[in-house]
Formats: C-alpha cells, sequence, structure tokens
C-alpha cells in the first residue's frame, strides 16, 4: 500500500515562492490503480517524484509497505526504488550506447536480481507483451517517441516491483496503443500492485478504479 500523509512543497522561482502541494493526502491499496488529473502546474508530476522518492517534500511523509520513503538517505532510497518501484517518467532516459533490451534489463542489472539468461528472457517478454518484440536489438536513438515511451513502461516492469507510478505514459502513443498499455496497467492492479497513473488524456483515466483530482 501506498500512504501519502500531509505533504507539502514549494519552489523558489524569481517571483517567489511557489506553492506546488499543500497539506496533500491519499492511499492506494495493494490492486488499485490511482488515476490523477488536473491543470498543467498544478502538481501532479512533482506529487509523483515524491511519492517515488525522487524528491523530499517540505512537509509530511509517503509510506510504501510501512516503510517511510522521506527518511532514507539517498543509497537506501535508490537501492529501496529498484526494488519496489517502477517508475515511468516523461523524460525518455537511455543508455544510448546500449540496445533495447540492455536498456529494459538495467534494473535487474543494477539489483543483481536475476541472472543473466533470466533477465534476458523477462526483457524480452515485457517488450513483446507491449508490442515492441521485434526492436529488441535496435539502438533508443533509431525508434520513434512512442516506441520508446513502451520502452520505458518494460523498464520500469523489469525487476516486477509492488508499486508502479506513471507520468502520462501514453503521451506519445495512439489509441489503440494507450488502450492496450492501460490494459496492462488493470491486469497489474488486478494482481495485486498498487498504481497510480497521472495524465491528461480523461478516457483513459475512466479505466482507473479511483481518480483523483489535483
Amino acid at each position: 500500500m501506498i500512504v501519502v500523509e500531509g505533504i507539502s512543497k514549494s519552489f523558489s522561482s524569481p517571483r517567489g515562492k511557489i506553492q506546488v502541494l499543500q497539506d496533500f493526502s491519499c492511499r492506494v491499496p495493494e490492486g488499485c490503480c490511482l488515476g490523477i488529473a488536473g491543470k498543467s502546474g498544478a502538481g501532479k508530476s512533482t506529487f509523483l517524484s515524491i511519492v517515488a522518492g525522487l524528491q523530499k517534500p517540505d512537509e509530511g511523509r509517503v509510506l510504501i509497505g510501512g516503510r517511510d520513503i522521506c527518511s532514507m538517505d539517498d543509497r537506501q532510497g535508490a537501492a529501496f526504488r529498484n526494488r519496489m518501484i517502477g517508475f515511468v517518467s516523461q523524460e525518455q532516459s537511455f543508455l544510448e550506447n546500449l540496445t533495447v533490451l540492455d536498456n529494459v534489463r538495467l534494473p535487474a542489472y543494477i539489483g543483481r536480481k536475476a541472472a543473466h539468461e533470466e533477465s534476458v528472457s523477462r526483457a524480452e517478454s515485457l517488450l513483446s507483451e507491449l508490442g515492441i518484440g521485434h526492436l529488441a536489438s535496435c539502438y533508443p536513438a533509431e525508434l520513434s517517441g512512442g516506441e520508446n515511451h513502451r520502452v520505458l513502461i518494460a523498464r520500469a516492469l523489469m525487476n516486477d516491483p509492488p508499486v508502479l507510478l506513471a507520468d502520462e505514459p501514453t503521451a506519445s502513443l495512439e489509441r489503440e496503443q494507450a488502450d492496450s498499455v492501460m490494459g496492462l496497467f488493470r491486469s497489474l492492479a488486478d494482481k495485486g500492485k498498487s498504481i497510480v497513473v497521472v495524465s491528461h488524456d480523461e478516457q483513459l483515466l475512466q479505466s482507473c478504479d479511483e481518480l483523483l483530482r489535483i
């Protein structure tokens, strides 16, 4: 379960202090897919980044599996994320000198979670499930934006984490592809994962168990 308790976050700007989140709380039980909607600048991506442990709130805490990720140091947080959290960001960050297959395998390699043959098999399976298995030997620069976005989703699922956080996961996908990705997320929630999806796509968010507007 994800438990967010009273988080607040502000940033400094030339215009002064900007309050992005104020005393924000929510819960995402196991087996629940939570959709988050809101206007640009409302704090959706900041919220997701805090839940992922990539930013710390000014106040409040985030519990994942009963552990407060806000109290972890950088090393503890990185190890915890690798094991417990799959994060699909809007930024398409890859190691350009590695193939698509090896980029997807990175979380298993970093976490020493699986033997080489096992990680290759899982990465190939994820890519196939997302409709891009034929691109495994290509390099990220050779793929379209939509194809690379599906590579990010495969990489986030590589270690089979109990929590999946996705920031606009279908932004560069066509309707059929977006529905397929959401179908995958739904099946993962049905298997007990806690999933949070941030999106401007109202049709996509209708498939979530709960919808929260920021």
